[in-house]
């Protein structure tokens, strides 16, 4: 027969035990929130009407991975397209990303017609680029990638 300060010393180890097991965070992200690298960065780009509420997107990744999406913007989006693309040629669109002028990552000037570009910068910079407007000219540097991002797809998309 097992006395009470026997059962109390057991009961005793094994909670100090299982405390031992529990890790605990002290970081300065969640642990619940992977880290961000430069693998897994994403670009988003496309076009759109106002008028019509169509939208064609594309999201790149670092890898060459391309998802795209149309359908009108109200409505539940069609099922999403992949594409590949050269990494390499995935990777220069984000260096020339990372490249932007500080001046040229906020832009929001659309039309009824407009285009856009969505990401961070490697630094955690955010760039949205929103364009169309008829008395408004994006910054030459969104326009040289949105064109570099176009070349990259097929001539279907």
């Amino acid at each position: 027969m097992k006395t009470p300060f026997s059962s109390l010393l057991l009961a005793a180890a094994l909670l100090v035990g299982s405390a031992a097991c529990q890790r605990s965070f002290s970081g300065p992200v969640s642990p619940t929130e992977p880290l961000r690298t430069a693998a897994d960065r994403t670009l988003y780009f496309g076009s759109g009407s106002r008028y019509t509420g169509y939208e064609q997107s594309f999201t790149l990744s670092t890898s060459g991975r391309v998802v795209m999406r149309q359908g009108l913007r109200t409505q539940a989006p069609a099922a999403p397209r992949l594409l590949k693309v050269a990494p390499g040629a995935a990777r220069s669109c984000f260096r020339r990303l990372d490249q932007l002028p500080t001046d040229s990552l906020q832009f929001d000037y659309p039309g009824n017609h407009y285009y856009f570009l969505e990401s961070h910068t490697a630094r955690g910079a955010a760039v949205r680029l929103v364009w169309g407007a008829a008395d408004s000219t994006a910054p030459h540097a969104a326009r040289v990638l949105y064109q570099q991002l176009q070349a990259l797809l097929p001539p279907s998309s």
